[in-house]
């Protein structure tokens, strides 16, 4: 349910951007406000019960002071439904969204060995056609408990192709087998 309600937040806030032509001032105000919003202390005093909203709008006011209003209020609406311990997924969901709607996503890719550039040129070009995106940023991994293979992770979505992933799967299906 929380991934639903953050990608719901995160491509609302996307569309009211580009709406409203202010998708630099989205940017910018989820840039300046990450320290803030992930110091322990405001996110306890943000959640806390026993804190009326209207003193968490307060600081939120402070806080923000010179931010854009909508950005405030969404802030707002966060403390109001509860759901201030979402703000790093959604923030993390916006920037993914527009960097697909510029044509562009970030890609990790984990593999047991460095990937040969045709392996990588191979990858990318998949990437491309799957998320419909020209451009791929990509950061690379090397993890020796994968046996073999690679993973590729695009926001929420993973491609196993790992060794170790195939081997489970086929130990399930072995499991499933001999249970039948």
């Amino acid at each position: 349910m929380a991934s639903s309600v953050i990608k719901r937040y995160g491509k609302a806030i996307l569309d009211i951007a580009e709406e409203k032509n202010n998708k630099d001032i989205w940017i910018d105000n989820f840039r300046n406000s990450k320290d803030v919003m992930s110091d322990e202390d405001l996110k306890s005093f943000l959640i806390s019960p026993e804190v009326p909203n209207s003193e968490k709008y307060k600081s939120i006011n402070t806080l923000f002071a010179g931010f854009d209003k909508l950005f405030i209020n969404f802030l707002k609406v966060l403390i109001t439904k509860g759901q201030v311990n979402f703000y790093e997924g959604i923030m993390n969901e916006f920037f993914d969204q527009n960097q697909i709607s510029e044509g562009k996503v970030s890609a990790t890719i984990t593999s047991f060995v460095d990937l040969s550039k045709e392996q990588e040129v191979e990858i990318i070009k998949k990437i491309c056609e799957v998320f419909e995106v020209d451009d791929v940023d990509i950061n690379k991994k090397l993890d020796k408990s994968i046996l073999g293979g690679y993973i590729i992770k695009v926001g929420d979505t993973i491609i196993d192709c790992s060794t170790k992933n195939k081997l489970n799967d086929l130990q399930d299906h072995l499991l499933r087998s001999t249970a039948l």
